[in-house]
């Protein structure tokens, strides 16, 4: 088997157990009781109290499948220790292989890729045992990725921690239980056992455990009972040290003693291992130490030897004395090398100070480090191999640069590169590796040095990382690009392909998931940015919550997505707070086009959501005075978008119209569409307030044409908010009821933006309960009950449908004279009640409104309620849960009606999304300690279905708080004969709950 491979295979595999142990049921039965009980067990005590022996012990007692991982000092790194996890887990599940390297590639953090690995797993049972937990007791990322699997896997999962020490995991709802030292602690029955093994018939087991104290070690080799046990000899300063001194190690011959201590460093002794430490005759002395009695356990047939973590822990402190560690911790890194294990050999060689080996070693394992995200581990070795990551191949500085730019720390880049020039190897690293060039020029174009950015850029196009960076720098330019659009290829610096596209306005081409982990990482903020603009808000502004939760250093995300993001959601102090943030970020970085942009975004916020024109104007004409304003033009074209609006609002109609004619100009040459159709909205205001008409009209059409290349007209809508009378011009001259602008004055009506001229009548068709139709704040009455139908349907369709789709929704699908003569009468008697100038009319085979009307559906905006109450969190989403329910609480959708298929289908939809809200509502209540809210909420998702467990479960934890213990069991009876009736018993959760609340 490959070394590599080995090692790893010895990491999770379940360990045997000890040649001579005493087998102790009543320690199987209660690890076995605990994880019944348990989601996690904790197994703590001092190293030698056979805490492992136990855990396996227990385990072959049971059918449940079991995933093992040993752990080391340098799985302390987030990526790597959820690679070992997984691998662990896919020995038992191999389904799951692949869901870590799937989630980091998406973007995600090492705690959501935990979550998934453990979702992953679904409900079959699964024990999971990490042992030698406390190898990353002082690891905060490492305990937040094991914190992250506990909290999502399954209830069927059970997770084992073996260790020294409590590990204090923030792991919400759990309650671990845990095997102690008393637990572990031999009995004195047990003790006799295990000495009669020994042959030690003449020791007295009750005094062994009295003054043991039961520890299993302290036992077995009693430690306490040497008659020439001295403590402190030979440098000891505990009995057990000592008695490892006098009565192990003395007792071996002293080749055999050499020869464990100088083979301490490895945790698996080898013939050929020992040899590579300059140990000889390694197979003569694993013979003669098989038939030692010293605390080791034994593998491959007697040829491999692994010492007890204690004794090898003993044996080191001996290899310390000697004073030759780096020699030897030397020599094991570059065994680990030989064996392909670069990232453990940078470690041991790092330690013993061979800097040199270190570097060679660490250009090997880099790659791998950058691509798992595991930047503290790349961090730390940059750090300490300083002049040493400048020589050899340039891998290290390639990944330091990267570091660098996917951090947005670009004035570090920039002085990797200026470091590199001083040394005279800028020019050849460059030429060497296209990736190195491309982070240097990302980095200087930053910075504002775009002369070297292009001097360090070969011409060669054909490497894609050049070609990446050649993209970027297209931005500053002018004219039209050159090149065409890089293709992605795979590797890191598709993140740069992928952002230039997103601040291009090319949103479609962010559809395509890059291969590399560290190119989605990098991206994760652009591609935040193309949800807000293609308008999926909500979206993007929980993924900047959860970024911002995350500690996300990226400036750009907070001082230029999240201001935007919370600009369209109305939040000026959480905008204003997020550009503070960001700023001080931004000022780490040394990004100047960062900075540009951060102002541009707080202009923009003055406009949007303060009215401050002339606020705006003095910043955005602070950012145009800048030297660098006129080299980076797309910059240029932000920022003359926003100075157009600003001059606009203050009524400078002619120097507006300039300004907005040179932004959409350059967009259109240089195809950078992001914000052209807002600036040609704007341009078409200016235009007309400058009596050109034709060129108003013919700037609305560019800003439609280029809201439609972008795949989405949410951005041609924002800013048609500012100037909707823009549409109402191109409506007007529109005779087509289907063309593109009638239908964006449709969205505007939806979304309450008063249009003016025709787009003026408001229906208001009230649902819940007893329907009624509002007429301009007047009461109609169709007279015909399939008349209310006609106009919901409308209402949910847009304001228009075909007459064969209103036949198959409300007619069950009937094309006989009968049913077309009755929706006839239907859409009539509806027009005669709502006036011949709204509608609806047939024409074409369609029945639509007309243009000019705006239906307000109660169930239309009871969804759309419901779904900005998902934007927030804890109270306020509460609130604006209920705000909702209470819309939907004063009865069912058209309850006084005979319901049509399409109707009745409508209404169980809408009792199936009230079901859903306030199940959900109950749980959040309930967390709030609103118990009487929790209730009510859980009683209503009761009376719509009664065989929803988690509003019965609300009920019992609403019980238990109040000190009902009779209550829980009766809402448990009830529970369990509701589903009865439809054959089918309480789930695992709700049994689980009510054992749960019962102790």
């Amino acid at each position: 088997m490959d070394p590599r491979a080995r090692i790893l295979q010895s990491k999770i595999t379940v360990p045997t157990a000890p040649e001579r142990f005493v087998r102790r049921p009543r320690l199987g039965r209660l690890i076995a009781a605990l994880t019944a009980r348990h989601r996690i067990v904790m197994v703590t005590a001092t190293a030698g109290a056979g805490k492992t022996t136990a855990v396996v012990e227990a385990l072959q007692t049971t059918t449940v499948p079991v995933a093992w991982l040993t752990l080391e000092s340098t799985d302390s790194a987030p990526g790597r220790l959820l690679t070992y996890l997984e691998a662990a887990i896919a020995r038992e599940r191999p389904e799951v292989g692949g869901a870590v390297a799937d989630a980091l590639a998406a973007g995600i953090t090492h705690v959501e890729a935990a979550g998934l690995l453990a979702e992953a797993l679904g409900d079959a049972p699964l024990t999971v045992v990490v042992d030698e937990v406390d190898r990353i007791t002082d690891a905060p990322d490492a305990l937040a990725v094991l914190a992250g699997f506990a909290r999502h896997a399954a209830p069927a999962a059970r997770i084992v921690l073996v260790g020294r020490h409590d590990l204090r995991l923030d792991v919400t709802d759990h309650v671990a239980g845990a095997v102690r030292e008393e637990d572990l602690a031999f009995t004195v029955e047990e003790a006799g056992e295990a000495l009669a093994q020994l042959g030690r018939t003449d020791v007295d087991p009750d005094r062994a455990v009295a003054v043991t104290c039961g520890w299993v070690t302290g036992v077995l080799f009693e430690a306490w009972g040497a008659a020439d046990h001295v403590i402190g000899t030979g440098g000891e300063q505990d009995p057990l040290n000592g008695y490892l001194a006098l009565q192990i190690m003395g007792r071996l011959v002293e080749p055999d003693r050499d020869f464990l201590i100088g083979t301490a460093v490895l945790d698996r002794v080898t013939a050929e291992r020992a040899q590579a430490l300059g140990q000889p005759a390694g197979a003569e002395r694993l013979a003669s130490l098989r038939r030692a009695h010293i605390p080791v356990s034994w593998d491959d047939g007697g040829r491999a030897m692994r010492c007890h973590t204690r004794f090898r822990e003993y044996l080191l402190e001996c290899l310390d004395r000697r004073g030759d560690t780096a020699a030897q911790r030397r020599a094991l890194g570059l065994l680990l090398t030989g064996e392909g294990h670069h990232e453990e050999a940078v470690e041991e060689l790092l330690a013993a100070e061979a800097l040199d080996d270190a570097r060679a070693c660490a250009e090997r394992a880099i790659e791998r480090v950058m691509e798992r995200l595991d930047v503290d581990v790349a961090e730390r070795w940059f750090a300490r191999l300083g002049p040493h990551a400048a020589a050899g191949t340039g891998a290290l500085t390639t990944a330091e640069l990267m570091v660098a730019v996917g951090q947005e720390q670009y004035a570090r880049g920039a002085r990797i590169a200026d470091r590199l020039r001083d040394l005279g190897e800028r020019e050849r690293l460059a030429a060497a590796s296209g990736r190195a060039a491309a982070t240097m020029a990302w980095s200087y174009f930053h910075v504002g040095r775009l002369d070297e950015a292009r001097a360090v850029l070969r011409q060669d196009t054909t490497d894609p990382d050049v070609a990446a960076a050649r993209y970027l720098l297209g931005l500053a330019d002018a004219g039209p690009s050159p090149d065409p659009p890089p293709r992605l290829s795979g590797g890191p610096l598709d993140a740069l392909v992928m952002r230039v596209h997103s601040v291009r306005g090319h949103l479609a081409l962010l559809r395509d998931t890059p291969d590399s982990r560290w190119a989605e990482a990098v991206l994760a903020p652009w591609r935040i940015s193309a949800l807000r603009a293609t308008g999926h808000t909500a979206q993007a502004y929980q993924l900047y919550r959860s970024a911002h939760d995350g500690g996300s250093p990226e400036g750009g995300l907070h001082a230029i997505v999240a201001v935007e993001i919370l600009i369209d959601l109305g939040r000026r102090e959480e905008a204003l707070e997020a550009l503070r943030r960001g700023r001080e970020i931004i000022a780490r970085s040394g990004s100047l086009i960062f900075d540009m942009q951060s102002r541009i975004v707080e202009a923009k916020l003055h406009l949007q959501l303060d009215e401050d024109a002339q606020a705006a104007r003095e910043i955005l004409e602070e950012v145009r005075s800048r030297p660098a304003f006129d080299r980076y033009r797309y910059v240029g074209e932000m920022a003359d978008t926003w100075y157009g609006l600003a001059l606009l609002r203050l009524g400078e109609n002619v120097t507006a119209r300039a300004c907005l004619e040179r932004a959409t100009e350059s967009m259109r040459r240089a195809d950078r569409i992001m914000d052209l159709p807002r600036a040609a909205v704007y341009l078409a205001e200016a235009a007309w307030r400058c009596d050109d008409e034709d060129r108003a009209d013919s700037a609305a059409d560019a800003a439609l044409e280029a809201a439609d290349r972008q795949g989405s007209r949410h951005l041609l809508l924002q800013a048609l908010t500012d100037f909707p009378a823009v549409a109402s011009r191109r409506i007007d001259a529109e005779a087509d009821p289907s063309s593109a602008w009638r239908e964006i004055g449709r969205s505007l009506r939806a979304q309450g933006v008063a249009v003016p001229a025709a787009m003026e009548t408001v229906v208001e068709l009230r649902e819940f309960g007893d329907a009624a139709v509002v007429i301009d704040g007047d009461e109609v009455h169709p007279g015909l009950s399939k008349s209310l139908e006609v106009l919901a349907y409308l209402a949910a369709h847009g304001g228009a449908a075909s007459r064969d789709e209103l036949l198959e929704a409300l007619f069950e699908g009937r094309t006989d004279p009968s049913a077309r003569a009755y929706l006839r009468q239907a859409a009539h008697r509806l027009r005669q009640a709502l006036d011949d100038r709204v509608g609806p009319d047939l024409v074409d085979g369609r029945i639509q409104l007309a243009d000019s009307v705006r239906v307000s559906s109660e169930s239309v905006r009871y969804e759309a309620m419901l779904a900005e109450a998902a934007r927030f969190s804890g109270e306020e989403r509460l609130t604006c849960t209920l705000q909702a329910l209470e819309l939907a609480g004063r009865g069912r959708y058209l309850q006084a009606v005979r319901p049509s298929a399409w109707t009745e289908a409508r209404r169980e939809h809408l009792d199936e999304v009230t079901a859903d809200a306030a199940a959900e509502a109950a749980e959040l209540a309930f967390a709030l300690g609103r118990y009487d809210v929790a209730g009510r909420l859980a009683d209503r998702v009761l009376d719509i279905d009664p065989f929803r467990e988690v509003a019965w479960r609300v009920r019992m934890q609403i019980a238990n708080a109040l000190g009902d213990d009779d209550a829980v069991m009766g809402i448990y009876l009830r529970c369990q004969r509701s589903l009865g009736e439809v054959g089918a018993e309480p789930s695992a959760s709700t049994r689980l709950l009510r054992d749960r609340l019962r102790r």
